[in-house]
């Protein structure tokens, strides 16, 4: 019978020079990088791209990882700073966030009137501005707490409470005003 190891355990052994250990943290993990990167990204190759950036960057960026948090928690710091400066370095990325919503539905849902509600609400969200947009998508999409979600972005709890009061003050106005 074959031990599982904790996150912690090994990124301890994966610090050592431990490659299986290394390899197994990236199998556990390579979807939520990606996943993450093509929901802020909104683009698949960009999100390929930007997974194995941060795979490559990973061994040592590794050595900086101190358990003060979740290791997902810290995969999540490290994937939205990485999809922050691709953002910003991008002349295209407004294209990009348009076109999200509209590959992400199609690629997901197979039911129509899912894919529609789910089109509209991530539409919805790609209108948002930041900071907004990036804290809807990660207790929406990403289904976190706000105490997860405030760890991630480096805010208090009460201020992901306030932006996703007004994500959905926004989100109601813009139903309201396409009805």
């Amino acid at each position: 019978m074959t031990e599982i190891k904790s996150d912690f355990e090994l990124v301890k052994e994966a610090n050592n020079g431990e490659a299986a250990a290394f390899a197994e943290l990236l199998g556990r993990h390579y979807d939520l990088i990606y996943r993450i990167a093509f929901r802020t990204l909104g683009n698949q190759q960009d999100a390929e791209d930007t997974a194995q950036d941060i795979c490559v960057a990973l061994p040592k960026k590794l050595t900086s990882f101190q358990g003060k948090s979740k290791l997902t928690t810290w995969l999540y710091q490290i994937t939205l700073n990485q999809c922050r400066d691709l953002m910003r370095k991008s002349t295209s990325s407004q294209r990009m966030m348009a076109d999200f919503s509209e590959i992400s539905a199609l690629q997901t849902y197979q039911n129509e009137e899912h894919r529609k509600t789910v089109e509209w609400a991530y539409n919805a969200i790609d209108s948002l501005t930041e900071p907004w947009r990036e804290t809807a998508l990660l207790v929406v999409a990403e289904g976190l707490t706000h105490a997860e979600t405030a760890e991630i972005l480096g805010i208090k709890e009460s201020t992901v409470s306030w932006r996703m009061m007004e994500v959905k003050e926004k989100l109601k106005a813009r139903e309201e005003a396409t009805k």
